[in-house]
């Protein structure tokens, strides 16, 4: 709330707070309410129902390795070798945490 509320206090200072509701702008924003917000939400209920909140929040480690993996994938981004031995590690790391 203490966010939100100094974010607002700089917009109405210093910018003319408007909305450009464009096709580009609703579509982006139906992504992030629906697919990213409900479908993040409904798998992490999904996953702590199945299994245990342990064992859910040690799958929250691939999330960088995911991020810059598919950054390479689809971005061109570039992967150092030290990227790789990380992913690595913490892909053994989730592995051990999660393993029955």
């Amino acid at each position: 709330m203490g966010g939100c509320l100094f974010h607002l206090l700089i917009i109405l200072i210093l910018a003319e707070p408007y909305i450009d509701f464009t096709q580009t702008f609703v579509i982006a924003m139906g992504h992030q309410i629906f697919l990213v917000s409900f479908g993040a939400f409904t798998i992490l209920m999904f996953l702590i129902k199945k299994n245990s909140a342990s064992k859910t929040v040690s799958i929250f480690f691939l999330i960088p390795a995911t991020s810059a993996f598919m950054a390479w994938f689809f971005l061109n981004e570039n992967l150092t070798n030290l990227d790789l031995v990380g992913f690595l590690i913490t892909s053994i790391g989730v592995y051990i945490a999660t393993r029955d």
